[in-house]
């Protein structure tokens, strides 16, 4: 039979909220495509341009910046008729590093 360790404190609701929304955002491969994207951009590259190199459209990528925007993860500007995506520096956006630079 084996043991379990148990955490001397419980694990707090809005602890457990936090990881929930933090995995929702990375359980679409093209918001997961995007984030990785936006952390190895030397620049901040516009709509287009993400679309262009993960291979969706438009539309479809406005859509899930839209909602990563929408998260605190990443913050836009305009630059002419363009909309330019970066990472914003907050807790969630930090949590997010952290998971995907294990992965790629």
């Amino acid at each position: 039979m084996t043991t379990m360790t148990h955490r001397k404190q419980p694990i707090t609701k809005t602890a457990t909220a936090s990881a929930v929304s933090i995995l929702k955002l990375l359980s679409s491969k093209t918001r997961f495509q995007i984030l990785t994207l936006l952390m190895k951009s030397k620049g901040d590259p516009c709509v287009n341009e993400i679309a262009d190199t993960i291979g969706i459209s438009q539309s479809a990528t406005s859509h899930q910046l839209a909602l990563l925007e929408e998260k605190d993860v990443v913050e836009a500007y305009r630059e002419g008729q363009m909309i330019c995506y970066h990472l914003k520096d907050s807790p969630t956006s930090k949590h997010l590093r952290k998971i995907i630079n294990q992965f790629v």
